[in-house]
């Protein structure tokens, strides 16, 4: 046996060493950034990512980031969102607010799916590279091609029992475009849309024709759902959990955390997820969670939230709970459309300002123009944009928006020599500037915005971009 290991080590170090008839694309091939001949992997060794060093570091970690009144007004407005139920209110529980939906004609948005990924000339890729055919065209729009009631009826509100992820058509199955080309095929599966967190108000507009899916309408995002992740939530339900949520809401400032009790797992709360609570007469925070009956109607359970991972809204927003909750979501991998339940760009933002009351839209352009006030750099050239962001950016409160994309400002860095803004941002990847690649970064990062990357010097700046607008938080 000895003698059989001793000759197989040199041929298993030959193959590792490069040799004279070795290619410069073999040679490409063995490094560690490589995936393919249009993409590969962004080193962010130089970049570190400490939560400590680039959000407590240097200020007071309790000094108030936006006021209490400040917050106060966002937070009334998310209530309103999530369980308004007043002529102003925009909960999908309320009558007023749905009955404008169906008056509106909810059917171009699901019809839009059906018409832009469905149609005959229309070429998207399924799983294992396969191009989806005719057959399965036709049998999702079948699927989906189910009448809207345009009134109103109570006995179709319900509440999200468990994380379910938002799809622009009933089907599980992915359609991406051509896998070959930089920047398409895997994560970016144009059919999926968002996710809805677990104790989530919704509307159920339709059921699919094999009723797996409900056509739902939820405080940010209308698509379609698992038909079982959602329970039926009847009038004494709805108005014991308004009163709730009303008095004491609260929000999970870690994740992922389980939410079982007596051997029987409900769901994964994760940040973003916020849910009524209560104090015990034990003194342990007591958190309502939504569960189902036999007959598929909501009721009340309360879990006991031993661990503390949840706490009253809105936070105080301060450096110390900005710290605490990016501890949960930095370096975390990129999910499209929340794919696997993971963040993208916008969703990364949303989720990390959820806790202090703050409700972002869940796209990047929708976030930039829900901001206080925004300015328009698209005209000035990089050193511009980065110098404005130096001086003027306030940090966590300050949103970058390009193309596609959105981030927060977070503070300043020296980078070579030369001062520059600090991202924390849920990205991708960034874009060769002759041609057609992508260098993967894939998760939530600190990130320097700067004019090239000593790294990659071929990189397009991401803010270099032909749209750059800056949104201020106030």
């Amino acid at each position: 046996m000895l003698r059989s290991s001793f000759l197989i080590i040199p041929l298993v170090l030959a193959a590792c060493q490069s040799g004279p008839d070795r290619s410069p694309q073999d040679t490409a091939r063995l490094s560690p950034d490589y995936i393919d001949p249009t993409k590969s992997v962004f080193p962010l060794t130089n970049y570190s990512q400490s939560v400590d060093q680039w959000i407590l570091a240097g200020a007071d970690p309790t000094a108030a980031i936006i006021d209490a009144a400040t917050q106060q007004r966002y937070f009334a407005a998310l209530k309103s969102q999530y369980f308004g139920m007043g002529d102003d209110g925009h909960s999908p529980w309320n009558p007023v607010f749905v009955g404008k939906l169906l008056a509106a004609g909810v059917e171009s948005t699901r019809d839009w799916g059906i018409n832009a990924y469905l149609d005959a000339a229309r070429q998207s890729w399924g799983q294992n590279f396969r191009i989806h055919d005719d057959a399965w065209k036709n049998a999702v729009r079948d699927n989906a091609a189910v009448d809207i009631d345009n009134g109103y009826h109570a006995a179709d509100r319900g509440i999200a029992l468990r994380e379910t992820l938002v799809r622009v058509l009933p089907t599980d199955d992915p359609a991406y475009n051509d896998p070959r080309k930089a920047g398409e095929g895997y994560p970016f599966d144009n059919l999926q849309m968002s996710s809805v967190r677990p104790g989530t108000p919704v509307y159920t507009l339709t059921v699919s024709r094999d009723h797996r899916w409900r056509y739902v309408v939820s405080p940010d995002v209308t698509g379609w759902v698992h038909y079982e992740d959602i329970a039926q939530a009847g009038e004494p339900f709805v108005n014991s959990w308004v009163k709730m949520a009303s008095a004491h809401l609260g929000a999970a400032t870690r994740q992922p955390v389980s939410i079982f009790d007596d051997n029987v797992f409900h769901f994964t709360a994760r940040i973003g997820t916020i849910l009524p609570f209560r104090s015990a007469k034990s003194g342990v925070t007591e958190v309502a969670i939504p569960v189902s009956d036999a007959t598929g109607h909501a009721q009340i359970a309360w879990y006991a939230d031993q661990d503390q991972a949840f706490a009253p809204m809105p936070l105080a927003m301060n450096r110390t709970n900005i710290a605490m909750l990016v501890r949960s979501l930095v370096s975390r991998p990129y999910g499209w459309g929340n794919y696997n339940f993971y963040n993208d760009c916008s969703a990364e933002l949303r989720s990390l300002l959820i806790p202090f009351g703050i409700l972002m839209p869940r796209n990047s352009l929708a976030q930039i123009q829900a901001t206080s006030r925004t300015v328009d750099l698209g005209k000035a050239d990089v050193e511009a944009r980065l110098d404005y962001l130096v001086k003027n950016g306030k940090p966590f409160t300050t949103l970058i928006h390009i193309p596609g994309h959105i981030m927060m400002y977070i503070g300043n860095t020296t980078v070579n020599g030369q001062v520059v803004p600090m991202t924390y941002q849920d990205l991708w990847g960034l874009r060769p500037k002759d041609a057609d690649g992508r260098s993967i970064v894939g998760g939530s990062v600190f990130f320097p915005l700067m004019k090239s990357y000593p790294e990659k010097t071929n990189l397009q700046s991401l803010a270099g971009k032909a749209k750059f607008e800056v949104g201020f938080i106030e």
